[in-house]
């Protein structure tokens, strides 16, 4: 069973290092807990994004995040209010948190 979390980030924008185009349904991205940066360090944790709201003026949206099957994290980490990263490569494309369904 893959584990899900719904998240609500902002977008960072090109010229800032982020992504150039704006997020879609089905990215698969690196996720990185703040609090977390030595176990990010030990093991990257990929998910795939679907994108359920993105507002381009303020680059805000919201996403449905599925971490890949057979990754295992805390359930603390899962817990709403966590701050994460999302991440291609070293590229932060989005920063975040975990938000309640």
């Amino acid at each position: 069973m893959k584990t899900n979390l719904l998240v609500e980030f902002v977008w960072i924008p090109s010229e800032l290092g982020g992504h150039s185009a704006d997020p879609y349904s089905g990215m698969r991205l690196s996720i990185r807990w703040q609090r977390h940066i030595e176990a990010y360090l030990q093991c990257v944790r990929d998910v795939e994004c679907q994108v359920i709201a993105f507002d381009s003026i303020t680059s805000r949206g919201k996403a449905l995040c599925f971490l890949s099957s057979g990754v295992e994290v805390q359930k603390e980490w899962l817990q709403e209010g966590q701050l994460i990263e999302l991440l291609n490569g070293f590229r932060v494309l989005a920063v975040g948190k975990i938000v309640s369904r």
